[in-house]
């Protein structure tokens, strides 16, 4: 407030004297210019030059404003264009989310020129393209991005592969994959379109290699992983050029989820070896299966094994059968013992085998083996009783 008294006092007493010295001495300008002369005092000659100059100033802003206003209406006018082609992106964004892409194709293609288009927009485009029926058209379009230099050519690589896998083009697509280089194969979307090549040519070692990648990227449903899973594993079990040895090393690399009781995996294991006719191997893999599971595939395949190897079985099968009486491992053991001729302990299993879980194969089986040692009145019980169970 102080300094404002002390400044509002400077122009009073500047002005005091401005006006005392134009009073005293207001002294005068002349211009002359050809036959015209002007003469007037100095101090409105001074006025009538700052009031000039103004003028000047103002013109000049007109002038200046008036000439700048096409720039801003093209700028107005192509922040308009930006905001229209945005809302077309994202229209054909969500549409292509959706599944509609007849319409996700005319909204990405719509909505800038080719040439203004976002990387991912053309390649969406594409895709959406492809998948409302037009692959021709959708082949063209990727056949000019390959030809743009700001493109980067593996993802056109990536997205040809995955037009040709939807069109059943195996051999085009493996084409496109192969060509992609090693930082790019290894990226998820690749090995997911890997997975889906193999599991269709049957390539069962390389759906097996890629499946825990897809796992871990979230890439398929886990339903969907676990049906390729299976089958994968089913499949390179029953590849004809596999080794008794790969078999088993096969089994063993299995995920825990296959090796469950009652796996189709371990029936498959089961029946190469005896198409192979690998007896020692079934033997062993027989003899670590009993530790955990007494399954009806395993007592099966005893029936099949040579007499001295199914001896191998019987102290492992006899702890099993001590924890689980009713898995039906007495019949595998009474046939273990006819093949060590000792029909008492064969008859004494069958008879366990049909009091702890009377069913009408271990009663039929046990009058079987009545029959071939002559006891046929037993034999004929036994038959009745099973046909009675049959029908309960």
């Amino acid at each position: 407030m102080a300094r404002f008294s002390v400044y509002l006092v400077l122009l009073l007493v500047s002005g005091a004297a401005l006006v005392n010295g134009v009073a005293r001495d207001p002294g005068y300008v002349l211009v002359a210019w050809g036959s015209w002369q002007v003469e007037t005092s100095v101090w409105l000659a001074l006025g009538t030059l700052c009031i000039s100059m103004g003028l000047v100033w103002l013109l000049q802003r007109a002038l200046s404003s008036t000439l700048h206003v096409p720039a801003a209406l093209t700028r107005w006018l192509g922040g308009r264009s930006e905001r229209g082609a945005q809302q077309y992106a994202e229209k054909g964004l969500v549409a292509f989310f959706e599944g509609r892409w007849e319409v996700a194709e005319k909204s990405l293609r719509k909505s800038l020129p080719a040439d203004q288009r976002s990387l991912l927009q053309s390649l969406f485009a594409v895709l959406a393209t492809h998948r409302h029926g037009q692959r021709q058209r959708a082949l063209a379009l990727l056949d000019h991005l390959e030809g743009d230099s700001k493109m980067p050519q593996h993802l056109v690589s990536i997205v040809r592969a995955e037009c040709h896998i939807e069109a059943n083009e195996w051999s085009l697509a493996a084409r496109s994959l192969d060509a992609l280089s090693p930082a790019a194969t290894a990226t998820p979307r690749v090995k997911k379109l890997r997975a889906e090549l193999a599991y269709v040519r049957g390539d069962w070692p390389t759906v097996i290699e890629l499946l825990p990648a897809l796992r871990a990227a979230y890439l398929l449903p886990e339903a969907v992983l676990a049906a390729w899973e299976q089958a994968a594993w089913a499949g390179a079990m029953t590849q004809d050029d596999l080794s008794a040895s790969a078999l088993a090393s096969l089994w063993k690399r299995a995920p825990e989820a296959q090796k469950s009781s009652d796996s189709g995996l371990w029936t498959s294991l089961i029946e190469q070896l005896r198409l192979r006719s690998e007896w020692g191997a079934l033997t062993k893999a027989l003899q670590g299966r009993f530790d955990q599971y007494c399954e009806p595939a395993s007592l099966a395949a005893i029936a099949v094994l040579p007499g001295d190897h199914a001896k191998k079985l019987k102290k492992s099968l006899k702890r099993r059968v001590s924890e689980d009486p009713q898995s039906g491992g007495y019949a595998a053991l009474a046939m273990i013992a006819h093949h060590d001729n000792d029909p008492g302990e064969s008859e004494a299993m069958w008879r366990k085998a049909c009091e702890c879980r009377p069913s009408v194969e271990f009663m039929l089986g046990w009058a079987t083996w009545c029959r071939d040692h002559g006891n046929n009145d037993q034999a004929a019980v036994l038959e009745v009783d099973a046909v009675a169970l049959l029908r309960q």
